[in-house]
């Protein structure tokens, strides 16, 4: 069982989350501005701004996870004395 989060983990975690929440934001609204000055009809605008910003968010999200698995994370684990594993 992983140990429970400190506090300063939350804090960082929470500014994470809000950097990532502002990247989606930005994200969005640079979509439906470039694709309406390209001429898109408002559906897939929408569709395509509402649908790639969550996508990017993933891939940073998931190739971090992936990075930090294979670079570290992995290692403290497992010279973790309370880790039962």
């Amino acid at each position: 069982m992983a140990p429970p989060l400190q506090p300063p983990n939350y804090t960082r975690t929470a500014m994470i989350g809000a950097v990532l929440a502002v990247i989606g934001i930005i994200l969005f609204v640079l979509l439906w501005i470039g694709l309406g000055n390209a001429g898109v009809a408002n559906a897939p605008r929408l569709f395509a701004s509402m649908c790639v910003p969550p996508l990017i968010i993933g891939l940073i999200v998931g190739s971090y996870a992936l990075f930090a698995r294979r670079h570290g994370v992995s290692q403290v684990l497992e010279e973790d004395p309370t880790n039962p594993e």
